[in-house]
């Protein structure tokens, strides 16, 4: 196993949103502007969908640009350039819904969704994308959305996610896809249905009247008509070969024997026109754009560290007002990228001249990511290095806010890029592995890898911050809480133990198993002492966790009786998991059991069981996680069923509910006995016609909806005006008429029968 020194690094919020992204490449004065293309664009509002296919240097992205700032469009542009990194279906949908939030007239537009998205790997489809249709339908505006480079999404979850975006897509909103290959969504049906506009290689090909403008008028090199036929012929009207030609062309004396040796396949073009184009620059500028081809966008201080020199913003804002091979990214000239075409050649020629300078060139790119805080290029930078010891380590180091924020997929990709047995014999990495099985419930996984780590022989802090080896795993076991309850309350403790300093990052953690082994042995005090500790330790970053606590302590406060404390604890929980949308998520969906549970104790039945049945419907999905949280809610689920008349119904939840709790029943705390009274209540043949054993006098009703509150007998004699004594008396008659012997009983019977 590796024995890996250990640090406590500055773990900081992933910068999951880029706002970079979100805007328009500038246009340059070079640029042709082409009416007939333009023309093809109009009118777009009457499809659903726009898409923009053909290969790299077609102008896709220019076109697009060219048509936001024509006059006759006038209509808001949201605009979001993907890449790789946007396979993940989270980061995908928050970048496209924070430009959808910068273009609309609203400043609350999807305020409730923006924020932390799911578990990537979870279906976004049932409710986060619905609530961004929705809002979408209610702009008082058209709204115009572009995804550039979408050939860089090919996961099948974004695909789905962007198929049911479109299909269910309001009239007044229309989606452009620009790509360089056609994208896996139901094409043939739009195009069927006529509710999809294209525009193709052949399209944007240049006409010959088009490479005549932007070679003789806009760079005045009086090339003659039979050259220009030449031209366009080698090239096939291919916008970016014409282009690059150009710039050749401008250093030629012999224009004509240029063009006549212009020719080869595609990737032969890019080789040559890429050594006659870094030819004519300056061996300071020709190194320096080798050198940072290894970064997909570029800031003056990263390229400095990577290119080993200085003044690299002054020469990148050179290279963008020279030509289009550099691209702004925001107006104030901080980011930028290559051309991807020249981004490429760039590439193609460093690895070729000098091959050992490129793992080099992304060692220096993942330390300089990693000392600002982009851990996610820094990671990125490592694998791309096969610099496999350092990719392991920062992924070790970085992983947990990464799971926290919802990124899950991004963090099994990065595991996925290591050599199998480098994950394997790194215990670091091993726990990590074992987090995202617990977190999923994958069973057997997380039983291997937890046995894997517990058999090593790691000693000390692990990257991450956690104090041992034997701390992961304890927290791992009590905080998902998939074996027995005592089994859960011995590695809260245990976990306690070994990692008690409230500094460290696991800390909120240690105290949420500490207070879910308390709560489920019965120990509320204990429970809530727990609970309360682990709120103050819990970063703003960490929805996931302020849910599991808030929960928890909603459960705590309504076995005390406390309905008012349980019910805002719980909708607390409830409005996190939808701010950030994390519904899809199981350890999130008990929130909305907590809600249901408190909903029902109050008698509110109808809504109980709407919010039970939503946290159910995820947790059930996902048969190998904790037990507890589904149970509660089932044996909250069965008593509304039964309050509502629906018998059968209620047999059938505890029914399942016996299924989830019999693989525990020798540890299994206090719900063999919840189950028991449950199924006891309904084998009951209480009366359900009204008559009662004697009815309840005007004061005895009085006394009943008071009952039904979380007035104490003396608040209740206040209120009546009478003594305590009294109270109580007539609270033993109405426990007798009801046929029942505690208050929570007699509340529910109250609800069942409709006196109040």
């Amino acid at each position: 196993m590796v024995n890996r020194s250990s640090s406590d690094p500055n773990v900081g919020y992933p910068r999951i949103v880029l706002t970079p992204k979100l805007r328009a490449p500038s246009l340059r004065p070079e640029q042709l502007v082409r009416p007939r293309l333009l023309g093809l664009l109009e009118g777009t509002s009457d499809c659903k969908l726009t898409l923009i296919s053909a290969p790299a240097g077609y102008g896709k992205t220019t076109l697009l640009t060219q048509w936001r700032d024509t006059e006759q469009v006038g209509l808001p542009f949201a605009w979001v350039s993907l890449d790789e990194q946007d396979n993940d279906p989270v980061r995908l949908w928050r970048h496209v819904v924070e430009a959808l939030h910068q273009v609309t007239p609203s400043g609350d537009f999807a305020a409730d969704i923006i924020g932390e998205m799911g578990v990537a790997g979870q279906r976004l489809g049932e409710i986060t994308l619905p609530m961004l249709i929705n809002e979408l339908a209610g702009l008082p505006q058209q709204v115009i959305l572009v995804l550039d480079d979408y050939q860089f999404i090919t996961e099948g979850d974004c695909h789905d996610s962007v198929a049911f975006f479109v299909d269910h897509l309001p009239d007044n909103i229309h989606l452009i896809l620009s790509s360089r290959s056609d994208p896996q969504l139901p094409l043939g049906r739009l195009r069927a249905r006529g509710e999809m506009n294209e525009i193709r290689t052949e399209q944007l090909a240049f006409s010959e009247e088009e490479a005549a403008t932007l070679l003789n008028e806009r760079m005045g090199l009086d090339i003659d008509p039979d050259d220009l036929l030449l031209l366009m012929k080698r090239t096939e009207g291919w916008p970016a070969g014409i282009y690059l030609a150009s710039l050749s062309l401008q250093h030629r004396e012999d224009k004509h024997a240029f063009i006549a040796s212009f020719g080869g396949s595609s990737r032969y073009v890019v080789d040559l026109l890429g050594e006659e184009v870094l030819a004519s620059l300056s061996e300071e500028k020709r190194e320096f754009l080798l050198r940072t081809s290894v970064l997909r966008i570029m800031t003056g201080p990263l390229c400095d560290a990577v290119a080993g020199s200085e003044g690299s913003s002054r020469l990148l804002r050179e290279l963008a007002r020279s030509n289009l091979f550099v691209v702004p990214l925001d107006e104030g000239g901080e980011w930028y990228r290559y051309h991807h075409l020249f981004s490429d050649l760039l590439l193609y020629e460093l690895k070729s001249d000098r091959p050992e300078l490129v793992p080099v060139l992304h060692g220096r790119a993942s330390s300089w990511c990693e000392g600002v805080g982009l851990f996610e290029p820094a990671i990125r930078h490592a694998i791309a290095a096969a610099d496999y010891e350092r990719t392991a380590l920062l992924i070790a180091r970085y992983w947990y806010v990464y799971l926290l924020a919802g990124r899950t997929v991004t963090v099994e990709r990065w595991l996925d890029a290591l050599p199998e047995d480098h994950v394997h014999t790194d215990v670091a990495l091993i726990l990590v592995k074992a987090w995202i099985a617990a977190m999923y419930g994958w069973r057997e996984e997380r039983a291997r890898y937890l046995a894997l780590v517990e058999g090593s022989s790691y000693e000390g802090r692990l990257p991450d911050g956690t104090a041992s080896v034997q701390s992961g795993v304890a927290t791992i076991r009590a905080v998902f809480a998939f074996g027995g309850v005592q089994s859960i309350l011995e590695a809260a403790r245990q976990a306690a133990e070994l990692d008690p300093e409230q500094t460290s990052p696991q800390a909120a953690l240690v105290r949420l198993g500490l207070g879910q082994g308390s709560y489920l042995s019965g120990d509320l005090p204990g429970a809530r002492l727990a609970a309360e500790g682990a709120l103050p330790l819990i970063r703003a970053d960490q929805p996931l966790l302020r849910i599991a606590v808030l929960v928890l302590l909603s459960f705590v406060a309504a076995e005390e009786g406390h309905l008012e404390e349980a019910e805002s604890l719980a909708s607390e929980a409830c409005a996190l998991a939808d701010k950030h949308a994390l519904q899809d998520i199981p350890q999130a969906a008990q929130a909305y059991i907590a809600l249901g549970r408190v909903l029902a104790e109050r008698g509110n039945l109808a809504d109980a069981q709407v919010a039970l049945e939503k946290g159910l419907s995820v947790r059930l999905r996902f048969p190998a996680i904790s037990p507890w949280p589904t149970l509660l809610g089932l044996l909250a689920l069965a008593p509304v069923h039964r309050a509502r008349g629906e018998r059968a119904e209620a047999r059938a939840v505890l029914a399942q509910a016996r299924a989830v709790l019999e693989p525990f029943a020798d540890d299994a705390g206090i719900f063999p006995e919840l189950l028991e009274r449950q199924e006891r209540k309904l084998r009951t043949n209480y009366q359900r016609n009204g008559h009662l054993n004697g009815e309840l006098t005007m004061r005895e009703l009085a006394v009943l909806k008071l009952l039904v509150g979380e007035s104490s007998t003396r608040q209740m004699a206040q209120i009546l005006y009478v003594a305590p004594s009294t109270v109580r008396t007539q609270v033993k008659s109405i426990y007798r008429k009801l046929g029942v012997s505690s208050r929570k009983d007699a509340v529910e019977e109250t609800h069942v029968r409709g006196l109040i």
